[in-house]
């Protein structure tokens, strides 16, 4: 994908909004005429997402809205995802981060030209408004937009975040380490910073954790919790628990008790493929991508990530706070169906004994296979090697 992100220069015609997108420089030595320069841009993101359908990889427009502030490296990039009824999430997220953020924003339409639907042109211009009235969003949020399409069967009004977003705003992250956050879940003050202090864990190819912490129904007035002593006084009193998706409160890989008990970075030791934290890793080096054959299945990231040889460091200081501001959003509001989670569940354990046999595949055939990297491929994917993988791999190599 890396070679893809020096060709982005494109002006898209009838619209009120200034849509000049400005070309990513050069990295690399050519000549000014280069048949890669004159790729349209549908065919490079189709290229790049393969996975993910034509009507979507036709209409991403990056940058479309350009931050005024141009980061150093190393600094970190929150990769967000917002929507035209939850903008005032984005400006409380801008002014609580004050650093880069890196946003998706995907606008459906049922006409072919998306530039002549009144509700798309009013979104757009309502982000216009606020970049000329929020200093810090025009200061510090790059938005790249994707149009369409309505759906398949003109059901789904709008779109939640998928994984092609998730690609997206890591790809066009202008700094070298990249945040993951979760809608509804708020970083604290100076943590952008913090998390610098984890530059060689970063450049590693490893993984910072940041734990998320949910108030409980008997939370009343309260206020979000600033330093890690008021998260354990809270905690104590059980009015705010740790909150791993998928887990009972207080339950989870991220492990209460550690983080209460440590005041240093500690590995996750009970990792399960469907564990979704709110993560910091490398842009680039050897971090793989998110596939894009779910919708939206960030477990499925992380696993790769981790069948990869990246270690899961949780910050022992460091905590996120979940809080819904728009609980009458559309994203808020969405669930799959029953039907739809059945084949989901089925797709990612078909998925996980693929990813399982790609990278034991890929260690053994050159050479690592006895080496540390491929620890995790062989705690994880020992059942699967097993009963798929006689003949291909063997553990008692010596």
């Amino acid at each position: 994908m890396r070679l893809f992100a020096c060709f982005f220069a494109t002006e898209i015609q009838g619209s009120s909004v200034n849509l000049m997108l400005n070309a990513i420089p050069r990295t690399y030595d050519t000549n000014s005429s280069s048949p890669l320069s004159e790729m349209n841009q549908a065919i490079r993101f189709s290229k790049m997402h393969n996975s993910s359908p034509r009507s979507l990889t036709d209409h991403i427009y990056p940058y479309y809205f350009r931050a005024k502030f141009v980061p150093d490296n190393p600094d970190v990039t929150v990769a967000a995802y917002i929507t035209q009824d939850r903008l005032d999430d984005l400006v409380r997220l801008v002014d609580m981060w004050k650093g880069p953020i890196s946003a998706t924003l995907h606008l459906p339409s049922k006409l072919k030209k998306y530039h002549n639907d009144n509700i798309i042109r009013n979104v757009l211009n309502s982000i216009e408004n606020i970049y000329k009235n929020n200093s810090n969003v025009a200061m510090y949020v790059d938005i790249h937009l994707i149009m369409g399409p309505y759906s398949t069967v003109n059901e789904t009004l709008w779109p939640s975040q998928i994984n092609i977003h998730m690609n997206t705003v890591r790809f066009f992250a202008r700094t070298e380490f990249v945040f993951f956050l979760d809608l509804d879940t708020w970083p604290m003050s100076g943590l952008r910073s913090r998390i610098l202090n984890h530059v060689d864990l970063l450049l590693n190819n490893d993984v910072l954790i940041l734990p998320s912490f949910i108030f409980s129904n008997d939370a009343k007035d309260f206020e979000f919790p600033q330093e890690k002593r008021d998260v354990k006084r809270l905690v104590r009193s059980r009015l705010l628990g740790l909150k791993d998706k998928g887990w009972e409160l207080n339950n989870g890989p991220t492990c209460l008790s550690k983080w209460m008990n440590n005041d240093e970075l500690y590995k996750v030791e009970d990792y399960d493929l469907h564990y979704i934290p709110n993560f910091v890793i490398r842009k680039s080096g050897k971090i793989p991508w998110c596939t894009e054959r779910f919708e939206n299945n960030k477990a499925a990231c992380l696993f790769q990530i981790y069948l990869s040889g990246s270690e899961l460091w949780v910050a022992p200081e460091d905590f996120l706070i979940i809080h819904q501001y728009n609980p009458g959003s559309h994203v808020s509001r969405y669930a799959d169906s029953r039907w739809q989670k059945v084949i989901n569940n089925r797709m990612y354990v078909t998925y996980s004994w693929e990813a399982c046999l790609q990278y034991a595949r890929q260690f053994s055939s050159i050479g690592k296979w006895e080496s540390p990297i491929s620890d995790h491929v062989k705690q994880e994917c020992d059942r699967i090697l097993t009963s798929w993988g006689v003949g291909i791999i063997s553990f008692d190599r010596p």
